[in-house]
């Protein structure tokens, strides 16, 4: 197994991974067939996943954060661009789709 990269013992893993070895745990921990000396295993990585599936929530919501304060800092340089409502922002882009669905690409 590769070194953690995010001090969660999960190396590459992805949250999607992170998250199905998870609900494998807990399949395992919820059954009756589980040894008990592999217990406290499964309870240890079961807890580096939860914080790397944290850690990658919380740097995703950084992100988003980050992402939003850029585009606001640049419609405000823009002049003053008025903020979009996120239904009217949706509607816009489904008319964009709408309006080129017939185009060729090349």
């Amino acid at each position: 197994m590769s070194t953690p990269d995010d001090g969660a013992g999960g190396g590459d893993l992805g949250y999607a991974e992170a998250m199905t070895e998870l609900e494998g745990i807990l399949e395992e921990l919820e059954g009756d067939h589980l040894d008990v000396d592999v217990l406290a295993e499964r309870v240890r990585r079961a807890s580096e996943l939860i914080k790397l599936c944290r850690t990658r929530i919380s740097r995703a919501q950084e992100d988003v954060n980050r992402i939003v304060t850029d585009l606001e800092v640049f419609e405000s340089e823009l002049g003053g661009a008025p903020a979009v409502d996120a239904d009217e922002d949706e509607d816009e882009l489904d008319g964009d789709v709408a309006a080129h669905e017939g185009d060729e690409l090349f």
